[in-house]
């Protein structure tokens, strides 16, 4: 047989041509799927590491691109950070840690859930995890000022002033436009007695938006302590202005009006107070008071009671205990006086109620209080 010679085809020209093709398509089609496939995993993964690295270099915008298209191919990743979002916006906080958590199990490196996760820790009182999470988002994202001012926030809560502060001024040094660090900065120094600081940071944060109605709050908390209550209600007043439905605003406006025995305005403050947050702990204590100072003190008993139900911080309830005790010894009850005002001084844990151990005292020795 001559070697050339090709053996003939049992397929016509035209269908062995045609067949050939259909092969050659159906390998094609076959790598593409599998090069896709391959695409689809990985890209979403790298898409987010793209997203984190924009985003520590303060390309926000480009972050999040990068973000939404790794969303667009990892459709579970898409459906539990939604649903960590959402739960957020509704605070539903127990499921925002779910579906946070569920974000995170996905992909580890998607630094916008640990933010809502610590979020939603934050507002669980789980202030530990809190932490870990605000602190996870800036390891992942160096320039993250929304954790920054949140564990400052956290930090706040606990009392850990110094840290705060360290977190806030952070956020100010990354962005000196970001109105919250200048107003959590500005409470902090207001908490630690540094009322100057605070009317500084307080009118920074108003410099940037004079429509910032936590700013004069803050003002009106920094003058109050120093006080000077005329300015205090001014800047309490504006704060009400531009947001009405703030519990805190009518409890602290309400403050300062018992301060100046202006008990008739606190009153109604306080009622205000608890009409729009009927478990504000803080307005029951100041309420009884002020009936406490009217010498209605089956009242002031009550909503002492009433706060100590909805008290879950120890250095609140620690108060509560002393001034509860307080009024009993003005009504001369010094079994009950001695008993909450023993409770008082064993949950003062900062020291910070020597009063409170020399009404014990008196109480003891059946001294009346005044």
């Amino acid at each position: 047989m001559n070697p050339e010679n090709k053996p003939e085809s049992l397929l016509p020209s035209w269908l062995e041509a045609q067949t050939e093709r259909f092969v050659r398509r159906i390998g094609t089609f076959a790598i593409s799927v599998f090069f896709v496939y391959m695409v689809l995993s990985l890209s979403s993964a790298t898409l987010i590491r793209i997203g984190n690295a924009q985003s520590s270099k303060g390309n926000e915008k480009l972050g999040t691109i990068s973000y939404n298209l790794a969303l667009e191919f990892k459709s579970s990743l898409k459906k539990a950070v939604r649903q960590c979002y959402n739960d957020s916006e509704k605070q539903q906080y127990d499921l925002a840690v779910e579906h946070c958590s569920k974000t995170i199990q996905i992909n580890p490196y998607f630094a916008p859930a640990y933010a809502y996760r610590g979020l939603a820790y934050w507002k669980l009182q789980q202030y530990d995890h809190a932490i870990a999470n605000f602190t996870r988002d800036i390891e992942l994202i160096p320039v993250a000022t929304r954790s920054y001012i949140n564990r400052g926030n956290v930090y706040m809560d606990l009392a850990k002033y110094d840290l705060a502060i360290a977190d806030f001024t952070k956020s100010i040094e990354i962005n000196p436009k970001e109105q919250q660090a200048w107003l959590g900065r500005g409470l902090t120094y207001s908490y630690q007695g540094k009322n100057d600081l605070a009317i500084a940071d307080c009118n920074k944060a108003l410099e940037l938006d004079n429509k910032y109605w936590n700013a004069y709050f803050c003002l009106g908390q920094a003058f109050s302590k120093q006080e000077d209550y005329d300015f205090a209600l001014t800047n309490y007043n504006k704060a009400i202005e531009l947001n009405s439905k703030q519990s805190i605003m009518y409890l602290s406006r309400g403050i300062v009006y018992a301060m100046q025995k202006n008990y008739e305005s606190a009153m109604t403050d306080f009622n205000k107070a608890l009409e729009l947050n009927p478990n504000d702990m803080d307005a029951y204590v100041w309420r009884g008071n002020a009936f406490a100072d009217l010498k209605k003190f089956p009242q002031a008993l009550t909503d002492y009671r009433k706060a100590l139900d909805l008290s879950t911080y120890s250095k609140q309830t620690a108060y509560t205990y002393c001034v509860q005790g307080v009024t009993y010894a003005k009504m001369n009850d010094f079994d009950a006086a001695i008993a909450s005002l023993e409770q008082g001084v064993k949950l003062d844990s900062t020291s910070e109620l020597d009063w409170c151990k020399s009404a014990l005292e008196n109480a003891r020795q059946g001294i009346p209080a005044p």
